[in-house]
């Protein structure tokens, strides 16, 4: 009976959530392509739009290699400028929540690929709002309400 097997090939839902998290360190497309294709963008409509001769076709290529160095350095800017600090603590207040509500610098970095050094000055900075409790290495963000 066919549909009675299990197929060993393609792993449960259990196992392939506890694949270990990888850090996020390459950009989301490389910026080569997005410079390129930029480029190419802007060289095909500046060539549209002027008459097709030798000048227009120099213009149209010098306005391309613009378009594409301008694309190119904003997506490094991007890339290399990381995550924001209030962008920061949100993804370690959702990371938190999701982990019950405490979590420690080690765990944020490997759910998250946020570097340790990083992640601790995220977690003390949402320490001195009040918005968690810190005990030993390990943050409290949503401790049970005292009764009265």
């Amino acid at each position: 009976m066919l549909g009675s097997q299990k197929s060993e090939c393609r792993p449960t839902f259990a196992q392939a959530s506890k694949k270990p998290a990888q850090p996020h360190n390459r950009p989301m497309l490389p910026r080569t392509f997005i410079a390129v294709t930029v480029a190419g963008v802007v060289f095909a409509l500046s060539l549209a739009t002027f008459k097709w001769n030798l000048f227009s076709f120099v213009v149209s290529g010098l306005l391309g290699l613009l378009g594409g160095g301008l694309a190119y350095g904003w997506n490094f800017r991007l890339d290399s400028g990381g995550i924001g600090p209030v962008a920061r603590e949100r993804v370690a207040m959702q990371t938190a929540w999701r982990k019950g509500g405490k979590i420690t610098a080690e765990q944020l970095e490997s759910l998250v690929g946020m570097p340790v050094s990083q992640a601790r000055a995220t977690l003390e900075a949402l320490c001195k709002r009040g918005l968690c409790q810190k005990d030993g290495s390990t943050y409290t963000f949503y401790p049970k309400a005292k009764q009265i």
